[in-house]
């Protein structure tokens, strides 16, 4: 299987529900983090915010989505929606019958805005 060039391509490859999930994260993102920048890295989708910081990413699965964060550690997560036990990443997991807790969702996405590369986690 060959990675997927752009982001469309990304989410076009991915089952149904799944592709529709992640097209509605993507435009999460971008209607949440001011001047986002999206690309591909990782072989996967991408969003790096104003200081051009790689902040977020998204993977899409069989049958659900991970909207990821790159220093989800470092993100206050009052809804305890993050998972993840490594230094820096955290990532939410989302499933197309379930409901997506968009609020929560915009606000740990808008902290990545002020994030800086190499930013301490913790």
């Amino acid at each position: 299987m060959t990675a997927a060039k752009t982001i469309d391509d990304y989410i076009s490859d991915k089952p149904g529900p799944v592709a529709t999930l992640l097209s509605d994260l993507r435009g999460l993102v971008m209607a949440s983090l001011p001047d986002a920048r999206e690309g591909m890295k990782w072989g996967a989708p991408v969003f790096f915010n104003a200081g051009q910081v790689p902040v977020i990413y998204l993977y899409g699965g069989r049958d659900h989505a991970n909207l990821g964060f790159v220093q989800g550690a470092t993100l206050r997560d009052p809804d305890h929606l993050l998972h993840g036990t490594g230094a820096s990443g955290r990532h939410v997991k989302l499933f197309p019958e379930r409901p997506m807790p968009e609020a929560a969702l915009a606000a740990l996405i808008g902290q990545c805005a002020t994030l800086a590369a190499g930013a301490p986690s913790g």
